[in-house]
């Protein structure tokens, strides 16, 4: 374009209020379907175009409008750039009014391409051009997605760039990321990627970036003082971390600590470098687990658990030996920093095994409580696959300690922290600071993450139920057939849904073909629901309650079995006749017949401090006189609890907090008092309850501390209520 298609004339043009006007050309240059490029030398009589309105056919131009000036020999180019809209086509006129009421038409021309339409090709003017494009499409624009766009910056700096620096890429990084060297002397401050199908601003570090792949055709760097930088991959197939990692040469290692460490410094702002992080170090080689545990050594040491907790934090469990006081100082190493752990800051434990293991030894024996657990709510911004535990010497020597692999899945870690230390030692301080604080953030982690079940209806489904059966299942399958054919020969159970949730989807098979054969055998329709995985006795009943159309919920363990028929409908008549009935339980036999359940009470054991949840009258003959009559009880049991639906909706339903089982339902019993209802106990309803079979198959429970941790998490919440209602009900 000759640069007379952009200069001005002044016609004396009639316009819609009746003024003179001027008359000018402008060029136009569509950059993709979303964004135009207006270019004009002048507009005769207006000097504030920034200022000014712009007009078209349709009305005004909508915004987003941004005005650059560009610096030529022939004098100042005015650009502007503005989305595609009516009005803004070849041919087109625009109407440009100033605030002082003078006013000029443009008649707008296409362009064919930049040079075009700048009517120069005088490089500082196409790289000012540059910058500007991207800035705006970085900001108001937020065109950064646009692949047209993109793909127009991208030919100007092919254009612009013969002569342009390098950046060479050396190391893959992930899959969609290169750690890139850049040529010396650019300056500090951020970069923007030009690539193929979208443009992206990136972080630099002095003479280094870690950028997003270009693919085989390259890209190009602006810098922010306006240099253009090629970016090409070299022919060869670029290194990956983990391939450095195992080189020897010091070159490829050192290469592979600066890439490593640039990723860190990002990971603590970016998500996605967080991830490729995690990664990178579960799939790279892992630093064989260290201790100093030699017998005939003056000191031992061992660093057998570092798990984060997926919120910022790590837990720690170790052990130290040190009878002579040679250990000086200890420092938590990690591939992102250091962090000094003052001895007095470690929970110590017993480890009677460390004690009969060093019993003899020369220098002296293990202390009686030589284990140490630790957390450390913000030792661990990013994600460490293991760690280290230096030792330093009064010798001013060094010994480092490295632990096992220790980034879990969050299920797997918080399971990790309750094993950690036996439940007789865990003292409450050791579970105030050390475990209940990283297993309640990995919990939560755990509940959130919960994938949906998937719910199998066999045989038509009853109509109108008067009560929804639901019965929670995890691996101990030796109660199954008897439970339902005990339900089976109830009339009274023909008017209820059998919801039966499976927490062990490993099972899926077997349970699924026994509850097909039984529901054809008794002709009783039923839904299996299976969760993805197991979450625990309070997810379990939440994905049954979400199946049921019952006005009344009856939570039943698998391994509670009927006396005899008719024992739901006691408890249904109860809720019926006392609306202020929330929730009730049957009277439940141990199984030579006497009581184990006639409604919950809590009280303390002796040098306790936490509330136990115990059951009235357990131990006492199946018809002891006491345990006959109906009445009012603090709570009742999980392993048959019967609420009614609107109730249990009120709540929020069971509380999920608690880890696998335990203290959830008594929490229930009392969310129901807090909302105005009452509990209450119906000792005509008699089954069996072969107590804690449903869970004796869980090791991540009878082995750890989980109903230690949820004993406290309870206490916490309703210690003052719990005082109150047993002022109130007492234990008799």
């Amino acid at each position: 374009m000759s640069a007379g298609l952009l200069t001005g004339t002044a016609d004396g043009l009639a316009m819609p209020n009746a003024m003179a006007a001027a008359q000018a050309t402008a060029g136009l240059l569509a950059l993709s379907s979303g964004l135009s490029l207006l270019a004009l030398h002048e507009a005769p009589g207006i000097d504030r175009l920034a200022e000014a309105t712009l007009s078209g056919a349709a009305g005004p131009l909508r915004p987003p409008l941004s005005w650059q000036a560009i610096p030529l020999g022939t004098g100042k180019l005015h650009l502007l750039l503005a989305r595609s809209q009516p009005g803004l086509e070849a041919g087109a006129t625009l109407r440009l009014a100033a605030a002082s009421g003078t006013a000029c038409r443009l008649a707008l021309q296409a362009a064919t391409d930049a040079a075009a339409l700048l009517g120069t090709e005088e490089p500082a003017a196409h790289l000012q051009l540059l910058r500007f494009l991207t800035g705006k499409a970085l900001g108001i624009f937020r065109a950064a997605e646009d692949a047209a766009f993109a793909g127009c910056c991208l030919r100007m700096a092919a254009a612009l760039g013969a002569e342009a620096p390098l950046a060479q890429a050396a190391v893959r990084c992930g899959q969609d990321a290169v750690y890139v060297t850049l040529p010396p002397g650019l300056g500090a401050g951020p970069l923007v990627l030009l690539g193929r199908r979208r443009i992206q601003r990136i972080a630099a570090e002095g003479d280094t970036a870690i950028l997003p792949d270009p693919g085989p055709e390259g890209g190009w760097l602006l810098t922010s003082g306006g240099e253009l930088v090629r970016l090409a991959l070299p022919a060869r197939r670029l290194p990956g971390l983990a391939q450095l990692a195992r080189s020897r040469e010091p070159g490829a290692r050192g290469l592979q600590r600066a890439a490593q460490a640039a990723l860190a410094r990002r990971a603590a702002t970016e998500a996605p470098i967080r991830r490729l992080l995690r990664d990178q170090q579960l799939l790279q080689p892992i630093a064989r687990t260290r201790q100093h545990a030699a017998p005939g050594q003056p000191f031992g040491a061992g660093l057998d658990l570092a798990v984060p907790d997926h919120a910022g934090g790590v837990f720690l469990r170790g052990w130290l030996r040190d009878p002579l006081g040679l250990v000086a100082s200890l420092t938590l190493v990690s591939p992102f920093g250091e962090q000094r752990l003052p001895q007095a800051a470690l929970l110590r434990f017993p480890r009677p095994d460390l004690v009969k293991e060093f019993a003899g030894a020369p220098h002296g024996n293990a202390d009686a409580r030589a284990g140490f657990a630790l957390h450390l709510p913000e030792g661990a911004a990013q994600p460490a696959a293991q760690w280290r535990l230096r030792l330093g010497l009064s010798t001013g020597e060094q010994v480092t300690l490295v632990a096992p692999p220790g980034l879990l899945h969050p299920q797997a870690a918080r399971d990790a922290i309750l094993s950690a230390i036996a439940p007789p030692h865990a003292t409450p301080e050791l579970m105030a600071r050390a475990i209940a604080p990283p297993v309640e953030r990995l919990h939560a982690l755990v509940m959130a993450g919960r994938g949906a079940a998937e719910a199998i209806r066999i045989g038509e489904p009853v109509r109108d139920p008067a009560a929804a059966v639901i019965v929670p299942i995890y691996r101990n399958l030796h109660f199954l057939r008897h439970q339902f054919a005990a339900f089976a020969r109830d009339p009274g159970l023909r008017a209820a849904e059998l919801i039966y949730v499976l927490d062990s989807p490993e099972q899926r098979d077997e349970v699924e073909h026994a509850y097909r054969g039984l529901s054809r055998l008794y002709r009783q329709p039923l839904t299996l629901v299976i969760q993805p995985r197991n979450y625990g006795y309070g997810a379990a009943c939440h994905a049954g309650a979400a199946e049921a159309r019952a006005p009344v919920l009856l939570l039943l363990n698998s391994d509670v079995v009927p006396a005899a028929p008719g024992w739901l409908a006691p408890m249904l008549q109860a809720l019926r006749r006392q609306k202020v009935l929330s929730a009730v339980g049957p009277k439940l036999l141990f199984e030579d017949g006497s009581l184990q359940h006639a409604g919950l009470y809590f009280l303390r054991m002796p040098g306790e401090a936490e509330w136990f949840n115990d059951h009235y009258f357990k131990g006492h003959p199946r018809d002891w006189p006491a345990a006959q009559r109906a009445r009012r009880v603090p709570g009742v049991t999980g392993a048959a609890l019967c609420v009614r639906t609107e109730a249990w909706k009120a709540v929020g339903g069971i509380s999920t907090d608690y880890v696998i089982g335990d203290y959830e339902d008594s929490d229930l019993c009392l969310r129901l008092r807090a909302d105005g209802g009452e509990i209450g106990y119906v000792p005509s309803s008699e089954l069996y309850h072969f107590e804690r079979q449903s869970i004796r198959d869980h090791g991540g429970y009878t082995k750890s501390l989980a109903a230690t941790y949820n004993r406290g998490l309870h206490h916490r919440r309703w210690d003052a209520d719990i005082a109150a209602l047993m002022a109130r009900m007492g234990r008799r």
